[in-house]
């Protein structure tokens, strides 16, 4: 009778005495596996390297400097979120473009482009040719900006650019856009929505306010045309958000100025009477929509306004501002200030 000691020493024996093809066989099954899993990962690890980032800047001068190297293009692409990877970038170009092809250029995107067309669009030069420059300025309302898009684009319809925007005033983002010259109103008016969620979407999804996010863009276009910097953003949307809190009227002359297209020197105290839901000095809190389209600044002016005291603003004609507490320190400002 055999001992356990034997026994086991009989099954190791046996184990170790597999026939070699079986051993091989289990080798090579294991062998493919991993490399199947290995070219599975690299498939699925290349697929996503090459997409473009979420932020691809899209409208966007990219200046590709004179001399640069692939290198240093690379980084450039990575800091300007064109390409996920520098290195990906790096490696892709080198093994697949000829890098003496690189040319230098001021490129411009109209959509987002994977790492394999970028880095064909980086051989071509002067991408973005035949694109017009559109500027569309902070506070500008419809009915402006479509006069301005007009001289760009000889083919423009003003009329039917402002009967299609015009329910989006406040949401048209103002920047320096490089279009097509074949843009028509509904595609102009898309790219501008479009690149308003873009820019906005990181505020509205972190402020916290009282304000609903549409009133957060109706007095960030009020600030627009009652402020002029960032500091006086700041106070002045403090002082308005003072007022709205006790239910006092804004009393902000933009609002009159929308109504009536007339700037402000022009303004007379009969149109402070204008019977409008715009007027604020007749109507208590915001008007009914924006009176233009505010940028990033005026928009996070309102979100984190200045915490002052200040219930009253006057502006001189060198557009200085000065502060008032209370109505009698206001009309001392205005009779030292406003001569």
């Amino acid at each position: 009778m055999l001992s356990e000691e034997n026994t086991a020493f009989q099954i190791e024996e046996t184990t170790n005495n597999q026939p070699e093809p079986e051993k091989k066989r289990r080798w090579l099954i294991w062998l493919s596996l991993s490399l199947v899993v290995f070219f599975v990962f690299v498939w699925w690890f290349f697929n996503f390297i090459k997409k473009p980032p979420v932020d691809f800047p899209i409208n966007t001068e990219i200046v590709i400097p004179v001399g640069s190297t692939v290198e240093e293009v690379s980084a450039l692409l990575k800091e300007n979120n064109l390409v996920r990877s520098k290195l990906a970038f790096f490696v892709y170009f080198s093994v697949f473009s000829d890098p003496s092809a690189l040319k230098a250029s001021t490129y411009y995107f109209t959509t987002p482009l994977d790492l394999q067309k970028l880095a064909y669009e980086l051989t071509q030069g002067n991408y973005g040719q035949g694109l017009l420059r559109l500027t569309h300025i902070e506070g500008e309302s419809v009915e402006d900006l479509a006069k301005r898009v007009k001289v760009v684009l000889p083919n423009f319809s003003e009329e039917e650019f402002i009967k299609l925007a015009k329910p989006y005033e406040g949401k048209l983002f103002p920047e320096t856009y490089m279009i097509p010259a074949t843009y028509n109103e509904k595609e102009l008016l898309d790219l501008l929505l479009k690149t308003f969620g873009e820019k906005t979407k990181t505020l509205q999804e972190s402020a916290s306010t009282s304000l609903s996010f549409d009133e957060v863009i109706i007095l960030a276009s009020i600030l627009e045309r009652e402020a002029n910097s960032k500091e006086s953003k700041e106070i002045v949307s403090g002082i308005l958000q003072n007022r709205l809190a006790i239910n006092m009227p804004l009393q902000a002359d933009a609002t009159i100025e929308y109504v009536l297209h007339k700037p402000l020197k022009e303004l007379t105290p009969e149109d402070l009477k204008i019977d409008s839901p715009y007027n604020t000095y007749l109507n208590k809190g915001l008007p009914p929509t924006p009176i233009g389209n505010p940028g990033l600044e005026a928009i996070e002016a309102v979100l984190y306004p200045a915490k002052t005291d200040y219930m009253f603003y006057i502006t001189d004609e060198n557009g200085v501002f000065y502060y008032a507490k209370d109505f009698d320190e206001h009309r001392r400002n205005i009779a030292k200030y406003l001569r």
